[in-house]
């Protein structure tokens, strides 16, 4: 036996009486975890995508249950192609994407991801919602934050609020939500083959008092979840670990709690090949429903583990509904952008300014309803920075609008795409197409998208303004 599985079989060892088919179990435990990713529907297709990636040597197959993702090979790296940073897909493991299709938030709702970073779910909320209505993106940490909002700026995402709190006391005060979603914090058992199955230390071993710890603060924040989510509405729990103790367990004891205030819906998903939850571990019965849970086993899909269970409140407190904040004029800066570029007239249709006093001049969903308090870290999608003179669009707005632009585009052929994320000038030789106007702001785009924005100079030069964060060798 090879040390990779001696070490699995090791780590695993308490679930053997779990799992169906040990030897396959164990087989995939030592195997890479295939990548992921899905494309953004707010700018293009998961067959595009596929031809992108395809064209760089990237060879990826469609998820038969999910519309929008591929599946890539374990050494792919998601960050090696440009459309990453343009904004064309997100990267995110294949289960992980499980809850929030099972969550199935609906355009216009108000839904609380309770956990939030590094962001993939919110973002898969974001865009499933047609980037209408609210998501309320909470961790409890504000450094991990900045994840989130680096995802809502390249997938272009308005209707997205970010909130710092910890999750089992989320203030009541915020409102009800329609859909809450508690990705909790977990002992990550499911994600040894992203890494871990390498490793030659021994693994890391889970004591009683640790994994009694996690399920006191899961509980306590799937009862938060409950309590904050109006009756009739739907919460999901996930975890990323294979632990009883940590997903039926848990589930189990909210059920014992809330009575016939809530009910155990079916976690099924057509095409994803899930098992059910258990009802008895070391003794331990626990409630029958629980065979509704979703069990993701890597070796039934080539995957990570995970654990899903669907609740919905049936019964109970009604929290406050909180309508949309105020509604602020269109900020004159937008009408400058409008014409600079010839957008057509309803380019900002269904988006309302925020945040205009400051540095940047916010857009977000006009029937976005962020929580009065806790104030938000930060609302919907930075679009103009207000500290430079003239005011600049932001490569995030950029991104989202520049398909639309008539003028003051240029479209860039590879070479000079690379040049231009790499902040290099570039003379007006090398401008595949485009009109410009005159000296100003113009719009990047290679292959059809937008990468960014740029400064054209009287001189017939274009000054790349891609963002210094995001400059990487990329292959073109």
């Amino acid at each position: 036996m090879d040390a990779a599985r001696q070490r699995a079989e090791r780590a695993f060892q308490r679930y053997r009486g779990l799992i169906p088919d040990w030897p396959a179990f164990l087989d995939c435990m030592t195997r890479p975890l295939p990548a992921t990713v899905w494309a953004n529907p707010l700018r293009t297709s998961r067959d595009a995508v596929a031809s992108l990636l395809a064209e760089a040597g990237y060879r990826s197959q469609p998820l038969a249950w999910d519309p929008l993702a591929l599946r890539l090979p374990a050494d792919f790296a998601a960050g090696s192609h440009w459309g990453l940073l343009a904004g064309l897909y997100q990267s995110q493991e294949e289960v992980s994407r499980l809850p929030v299709h099972l969550l199935d938030p609906q355009p216009g709702e108000r839904v609380l991801d309770l956990c939030a970073a590094p962001g993939n779910k919110t973002a898969q909320m974001a865009v499933a919602m047609a980037n209408t209505g609210t998501v309320a993106a909470n961790d409890v940490q504000r450094g991990r934050l900045t994840a989130v909002r680096q995802v809502v700026k390249r997938l272009g995402l308005v209707n997205v609020s970010t909130l710092v709190r910890p999750g089992q006391e989320f203030p009541l005060r915020a409102g009800a939500f329609d859909r809450v979603l508690v990705d909790a914090p977990c002992s990550c058992e499911g994600t040894w083959r992203k890494g871990a199955w390498r490793r030659e230390d021994p693994p890391r071993e889970v004591d009683s008092a640790e994994r009694e710890w996690l399920a006191a603060r899961q509980l306590d924040l799937l009862r938060r979840a409950l309590q904050i989510c109006s009756p009739g509405g739907r919460i999901v729990y996930s975890t990323c670990t294979f632990a009883p103790e940590e997903n039926e367990a848990v589930v189990d004891a909210l059920l014992r709690e809330a009575g016939a205030s809530v009910a155990l819906r079916p976690a099924r998903v057509p095409g994803f090949p899930g098992a059910p939850g258990i009802t008895d571990w070391q003794g331990r019965r626990y409630d029958v429903r629980l065979e509704g849970a979703l069990r993701a086993w890597p070796h039934a899909a080539d995957s990570g583990g995970f654990f899903v269970a669907v609740l919905e409140k049936l019964d109970g407190r009604a929290l406050a509904r909180v309508g949309p904040g105020p509604v602020p004029p269109s900020h004159p800066v937008l009408e400058r952008i409008q014409a600079r570029f010839d957008l057509p007239a309803d380019a900002f249709a269904g988006l309302v300014c925020h945040g205009g006093e400051g540095r940047y001049l916010n857009l977000l969903a006009a029937d976005h309803r962020w929580p009065r308090w806790p104030a938000p870290e930060t609302t919907g999608l930075p679009a103009v920075g207000l500290q430079v003179k003239p005011p600049k669009p932001t490569t995030a707005l950029a991104m989202a609008l520049g398909d639309r632009a008539r003028c003051n585009r240029v479209e860039l052929g590879a070479a000079a795409a690379e040049a231009f994320r790499q902040r290099r000038p570039l003379s007006g030789e090398t401008i595949a197409g485009g009109q410009i106007t005159g000296p100003g702001h113009v719009l990047v785009a290679h292959r059809g998208y937008t990468l960014g924005v740029g400064r054209w100079t009287a001189e017939g030069m274009l000054e790349s303004q891609f963002p210094k964060a995001w400059k990487r060798n990329l292959p073109v």
